[in-house]
């Protein structure tokens, strides 16, 4: 497991809990329930985006990031202004511009009248060029969805088929949480597809996971600037009853009371599975390998 790639494109958590202004989503006649994206690291969901009249847009798709976010560079030619407002990151909580577009098209999904994050997102990239936004839960969040990584496609308004595992799924507080067992504790975690691995808050020793092997720091980055964490070795780390990836990353927890109990962050894509499906409706999380 890389923990640089994972820390550095690793995106805020929006603090902002004022309710989503966006209309509901339209689809053209023809459209499918489908959208082809492109699966970068084996975990980075890529799909094409219009904002406006703007189209061949790149934005990650992030359920880790509970508001839409746009790069300054784009918004600088939508002649999209705003005012500032406070987002947690990882560890510390930032000030970022908060504007409106008019017009999002994803697939065969469409909002109006979004409001979006503005921020320097110069850092998150795939290949040599950097991404131009970031699809959040605020518009993932409305319908069930099922990531496909074997056939590069989401598809949206899907239904959970047959035999796959599952885990307890919720949105509260604008954040996705999906359960997870640590060290014979049930925990709450931000299921974020915008990551791999795990990444634990590390509150001091009623919330350090018990017999946890601790490593040298390592350096990362993400909206807030600099980010250190160290890697550890947990006991045991399950999801469904599926074994995960003992590996974590402890990280210092932002002062923040909207967190005080995620226990961290979780990349689904650590369960290697060929599908995943968010189910709203169900407050499930479920795959098949």
């Amino acid at each position: 497991m890389e923990w640089k790639s994972a820390m550095a494109l690793v995106l805020a958590v929006g603090l902002t809990m004022t309710a989503n202004d966006a209309r509901a989503n339209k689809r053209t006649p023809d459209a499918t329930n489908e959208m082809p994206v492109e699966i970068y690291d084996g975990y980075l969901i890529v799909a094409e985006v219009s904002v406006g009249e703007l189209h061949g847009l790149h934005f990650l798709l992030d359920t880790g990031t509970s508001r839409t976010a746009i790069d300054r560079r784009l918004a600088k030619r939508l002649g999209i202004g705003g005012h500032q407002t406070k987002v947690i990151n990882f560890d510390k909580t930032v000030s970022v511009g908060l504007g409106e577009v008019q017009e999002i098209t994803y697939g065969p999904e469409r909002a109006f009248n979004v409001p979006v994050l503005i921020e320097d997102l110069r850092y998150l990239y795939v290949g040599r060029e950097p991404l131009d936004g970031v699809i959040g839960l605020d518009l993932l969040g409305r319908k069930n969805f099922l990531v496909d990584y074997a056939k590069k496609n989401v598809v949206f308004g899907a239904e959970a088929s047959s035999g796959m595992r599952a885990a307890p799924l919720r949105v509260e507080g604008n954040v996705l949480r999906v359960e997870a067992e640590l060290d014979d504790r049930q925990v709450w975690m931000i299921a974020d597809t915008g990551m791999v691995g795990a990444v634990l808050y590390e509150r001091g020793q009623d919330t350090t996971p018990d017999n946890c092997r601790m490593a040298g720091p390592k350096p990362g980055r993400s909206i807030g600037g600099a980010l250190e964490s160290r890697s550890a070795f947990v006991t045991r780390f399950k999801l469904g009853g599926q074994d995960l990836e003992r590996r974590v990353a402890l990280v210092s927890p932002p002062d923040a009371k909207a967190l005080n109990d995620i226990a961290g962050f979780l990349g689904p894509v650590s369960l290697h599975a060929k599908q995943i499906v968010f189910d709203f409706e169900a407050n499930e999380l479920r795959w098949k390998k």
